[in-house]
């Protein structure tokens, strides 16, 4: 993985976050915020990528809740953290920083397993979400995904652990 700083420690990471307000139950959401830069990557947050978003962010919640045995985000406070991020497009500087922590708070479990079925879960859903919309029909080959869309998918990728596909 060439691109990618290596994580920070989990408890640097959380410092972070909490700089940037977010604590609380709250951190377990912000594993949202690759899918929240795929939304907005074309500089528009459409419909269909809502939907998909609002699907994901329904399981995710009660994913959570599951892996925990009791109710500890209810989705009323899991759209409440994410709307801040909706209302008008954040930072995209903020988005990749708060990304950079997401190994070090959701995927520093000793479960591999989990691990890789979170980032396999998040890695789907942000291609579901950029394949939901296109800009202009018809779209010529290679272009269902905008550039921008494809930059940030390999970004996000890369920061979760994977390799971009060589040239």
């Amino acid at each position: 993985m060439a691109g990618a700083p290596p994580p920070i420690d989990r408890a640097r990471a959380l410092a972070v976050l909490r700089r940037l307000g977010i604590s609380g139950p709250d951190v377990y959401l912000i594993d949202l915020i690759p899918l929240l830069e795929i939304v907005w990557a074309d500089g528009k947050a459409q419909e269909s990528e809502l939907a998909i978003f609002e699907e994901f962010l329904h399981e995710h919640v009660d994913a959570l809740n599951r892996s925990v045995g009791h109710r500890m985000l209810t989705l009323e406070r899991a759209r409440a953290f994410v709307c801040r991020f909706l209302r008008e497009r954040p930072s995209p500087d903020l988005l990749r920083e708060l990304r950079s922590l997401v190994t070090s708070v959701r995927m520093s479990s000793s479960d591999d397993v989990r691990n890789a079925a979170l980032r396999s879960s998040l890695l789907a859903a942000c291609v579901d979400i950029a394949a939901s919309a296109v800009a202009d029909y018809p779209y010529a080959h290679g272009e269902r995904f905008d550039a921008e869309e494809k930059r940030s998918f390999f970004e996000i990728l890369e920061s979760l652990g994977g390799e971009r596909p060589k040239p």
